[in-house]
């Protein structure tokens, strides 16, 4: 089948999600070469056992040396206001886990061979679901309780092996108002199929309601195929793994894999992922101011921050190559875009300091790296960790320490008469030393969390990180000729 005609296949949602992805993916220019359709080997549903992701096959690992951490549960919750069907809700629940194969995975061991798991997808595996009414308490307490219900639901550790990987927590505070909430282990799925279970789910959901079918086509691939698909791809005595660790060894020769910011306690051997929580509100002016600057330049909003965030780390060490990570999407294939599963993988972004150059130049050397991994970011995080022969460090992540996530803001999504908005949901953990996870809501400028690694840092001294992250965009947008040696410093 034809790109055009995989394309046209694509419902009009998919299709948007896919043009998405591609501009963010993309650096501006001519398009990079589309690799080789993902081929439905699996078959329809899926079912059987496959080969894991490389990036799936490493998490699996890292789940293995400490199965009781649920850092890497991830979670999304919503406050549904109107008049809820919730069997209609939970039946349009169960369909999606029947689209999905990823959802009805599983990750037993080969007999024989206990290092080596499978992808197991099951032709059905029921979810965990809950559905708790608090709507009989006093309006002044069920609150209070309907928000530990669910944050008691991201705390459960999850069986690999055996399943269910995917749970609902569903609580009816009153007739018209609800709170649910979704966790599914990082193995089987990242934040564009979270969008896709949104969005799938309001559709059937509606159909439902209405006593007609799923409108919803069946996917024309499962995550099982793109599993294989990539391990044909990224083989390691392949063509395109080399092209790749070549970018990577170049990209990254002579920059320190470790980043050590000015910290409170020694690091601990072996990484607890024990983290803390900062709600960075960075302003709606402040963050007008920046989007200006990077408009001026050429460079997106991305790369503005990035830039903001080198001069800080720059500030806090005095390092000449700074290194901080960000997430790819990683949907390389128009047939991948409605996919459930785990795409996900980190990109290194390396830049150079050296000279106290202007925060100016500092962006033009921040954009500049920035196009040149944009080229190269769907390779496996876990084939990029090979490529650069790094050997395993259980307290530190291997090469990005500090995370930059900038995604596109929403404050709240409608479905006929149901008002959904987003609610904010925090675990306990942190997998980077920080973690700047920002949205950008165009109205009301950047905001999100900032993760922190509670073994490193104090309350106290993250409050003075992010104090100087403000003090850093206020002064880059007023004087963007300002040398990074005239900039603030911690308080």
């Amino acid at each position: 089948m034809s790109l055009a005609d995989r394309l046209s296949a694509l419902s009009p949602e998919q299709r948007a999600l896919f043009e998405k992805l591609r501009q963010q993916q993309a650096p501006p220019g001519p398009a990079p070469r589309m690799p080789a359709p993902v081929e439905p080997v699996s078959g329809p549903t899926g079912v059987g056992d496959w080969p894991l992701s490389f990036d799936q096959e490493r998490l699996w690992r890292l789940h293995q040396v400490d199965p009781g951490l649920v850092s890497w549960n991830v979670d999304a919750g919503s406050r549904v206001v109107g008049e809820l069907d919730i069997p209609v809700f939970l039946a349009a629940f169960r369909e999606l886990i029947r689209r999905h194969a990823a959802w009805r995975t599983t990750f037993p061991v080969v007999q024989g061979d206990p290092g080596r798991p499978v992808q197991r997808v099951h032709p059905w595996l029921e979810p965990a679901v809950s559905v708790i009414d608090v709507s009989a308490l006093s309006e002044s307490v069920r609150e209070t309780a309907g928000h530990a219900a669910i944050y008691d639901h991201t705390r459960n550790r999850f069986d690999l092996e055996n399943g269910p990987l995917v749970r609902m927590a569903l609580v009816r505070l009153a007739a018209r108002d609800h709170l649910y909430l979704l966790t599914i282990h990082h193995t089987v799925t990242d934040w564009i199929a979270f969008q896709v279970f949104f969005g799938e789910l309001m559709q059937v959901y509606e159909a439902f309601r209405a006593g007609r079918p799923s409108p919803l086509p069946w996917p024309e691939v499962q995550f099982p195929d793109y599993a294989v698909w990539e391990r044909e791809r990224y083989r390691s005595d392949g063509e395109v793994f080399e092209e790749e660790a070549r970018f990577w060894r170049r990209e990254l020769e002579g920059v320190p894999l470790t980043l050590d910011l000015p910290a409170d306690h020694p690091r601990p051997s072996v990484q607890s992922q024990r983290g803390g929580l900062f709600e960075v509100r960075v302003g709606a002016a402040r963050t007008d101011r920046l989007r200006t600057l990077a408009r001026s330049e050429g460079a997106t909003m991305f790369m503005a921050v990035l830039a903001v965030l080198n001069a800080l780390v720059w500030r806090l060490t005095g390092r000449e190559k700074i290194l901080i990570g960000s997430n790819s999407a990683n949907r390389p294939r128009p047939e991948l875009a409605g996919v459930a599963g785990f795409f996900l993988t980190q990109v290194p972004f390396a830049t150079d300091t050296a000279g106290d150059p202007t925060f100016r130049e500092l962006l033009a050397r921040t954009k500049k790296t920035a196009l040149s991994a944009y080229g190269h970011q769907t390779f496996p995080f876990s084939k990029l960790i090979e490529a650069l022969g790094i050997e395993p460090d259980r307290s530190r992540n291997p090469v990005v320490q500090v995370l930059l996530l900038i995604l596109e803001g929403q404050s709240h999504g409608t479905s006929g008469d149901l008002d959904f908005r987003p609610v904010g949901l925090y675990d306990g953990n942190s997998r980077w030393d920080l973690m700047f996870g920002l949205y950008d809501y165009h109205d009301e400028g950047l905001s999100g969390p900032l993760e922190y690694n509670a073994d490193l840092f104090e309350p106290e001294t993250v409050g003075r990180i992010l104090d100087l992250f403000y003090r850093l965009i206020d002064a880059v947008t007023a004087d963007p000729d300002a040398r990074l040696s005239t900039l603030p410093e911690a308080g």
